[in-house]
């Protein structure tokens, strides 16, 4: 099959060599007692990384984001942890819209 986009190029050595070096250990959450009654009303939000290996546009840490009610997950990639605060802000803003 034919790439009909020309800035797309795929390397499998580099997908297979990323997803092996990139493998990484986190804790397990502890269960929650509370639970959200409509969507929005509960957001649960985690920042991992840094990860070994750079993604191809520089991203080296992911907010994580849950909706409690709707178990809807969000990953917003970030190169650096100084843009948690911006994601967060446009997040919220986005929703409330």
């Amino acid at each position: 099959m034919k790439n009909t986009y020309s800035w797309l190029s795929s390397d499998h050595t580099f997908t297979y060599n990323t997803c092996h070096h990139a493998k990484q250990r986190k804790l397990s959450f502890s269960l929650s007692q509370s639970h959200a009654t409509k969507p929005f009303k509960l957001l649960h939000m985690d920042i991992w990384g840094p990860c070994s290996t750079t993604s191809l546009l520089g991203h080296k840490y992911f907010l994580t984001i849950v909706d409690d009610y709707t178990y809807y997950v969000w990953i917003l990639l970030m190169q650096s942890k100084f843009e948690t605060r911006s994601h967060i802000i446009h997040f919220i803003n986005q929703m409330e819209k």
